[in-house]
C-alpha cells in the first residue's frame, strides 16, 4: 500500500506499481492513522510505502506502531527529505527500506519487490550518509565480534560492508564470485544479529574494523 499526504504521489506510484503483473495495490492512504487502520483491515498486505511528513500521524510514528500489528507490512520510507538523521531514525522506527523521491522507477520497483522477499534496502548515498553520521557521532561503543564466530573471510566481507561496498564491489575486491559473496553476506547477517546490511555495517564500526588502504 502507499501512504503519502499528495494525491499525485500517491497516483504516480500506484501507476508505476499496478504496471507490473507480480504486484497489487491494495489500498493507500493520506496520513499515518489511515496507514495504520488500512493495514488492520487487510492482512494481506506485504509492503506499505510510507512518507516520513503526514498529517495526523507521521511517517516514523505510525512505522512505529506498526511493529505492534501482527503479520504488519514491511516499511519503505520514501521522502523528500535526505537528512540522514531520517535514515537513522526510520531504521530505529524498523522499516526495512529508504529511498527518496527522486529514485527512478525501477529503483522503487527493485526495493519494493526486495523488501517483500524478506530483504532490506538502501541506496549507496544514503547507505554512506547512515555511516558518515554513525562514525561522527563521537566516540564509538567498541564491540566484540568473538562471540559471533566469524570466519576470517565472514569478517573480511564485514569489513567491507562497514566500508560501504555493495556486493559486486565486495567480489571485485576480494577476488569471490557473486554467489560466494551473497552466501558470505547472508551468513554475516545471521551469525551477527543483524537484521540487515546497514546494521551490519553499524557493527563493523563498532567492532573498529576498518579495510586496508
Amino acid at each position: 500500500m502507499i501512504a503519502d499526504d499528495q494525491q499525485l504521489v500517491r497516483d504516480g506510484f500506484s501507476q508505476i506499481l499496478r504496471s507490473q503483473p507480480d504486484i497489487h495495490v491494495a489500498a493507500d492512504a493520506a496520513d499515518g492513522r489511515q496507514l495504520l487502520d488500512a493495514v488492520r483491515r487487510d492482512p494481506r498486505i506485504d509492503v506499505a510505502l510510507v512518507d516520513i511528513r503526514m498529517p495526523v500521524l507521521d511517517g516514523l510514528h505510525a512505522t512505529r506502531e506498526l511493529a505492534a500489528i501482527p503479520h504488519a507490512p514491511a516499511v519503505i520510507i520514501v521522502t523528500t527529505f535526505d537528512d540522514d538523521a531520517y535514515v537513522l531514525d526510520a531504521i530505529a522506527s524498523g522499516a526495512r527500506g529508504f529511498l527518496l523521491k527522486r529514485s527512478s522507477a525501477h529503483d522503487l520497483l527493485s526495493a519494493v519487490r526486495t523488501v517483500a522477499a524478506g530483504g532490506a534496502i538502501l541506496s549507496a548515498e544514503i547507505t554512506g550518509a547512515v555511516l558518515d553520521r554513525v562514525r561522527s557521532t563521537g566516540p564509538v561503543t567498541r564491540v566484540d565480534l568473538a562471540a559471533h564466530q566469524l570466519t576470517a573471510r565472514e569478517t573480511d566481507v564485514l569489513t567491507l560492508i562497514g566500508a560501504g561496498l555493495n556486493n559486486d564491489e565486495i567480489a571485485r575486491n576480494l577476488h569471490l564470485s557473486m554467489s560466494t559473496v551473497k552466501t558470505h553476506v547472508a551468513n554475516v547477517l545471521a551469525k551477527t544479529g543483524s537484521r540487515d546490511r546497514v546494521r551490519a555495517a553499524i557493527l563493523a564500526i563498532q567492532a573498529g574494523l576498518s579495510p586496508p588502504p
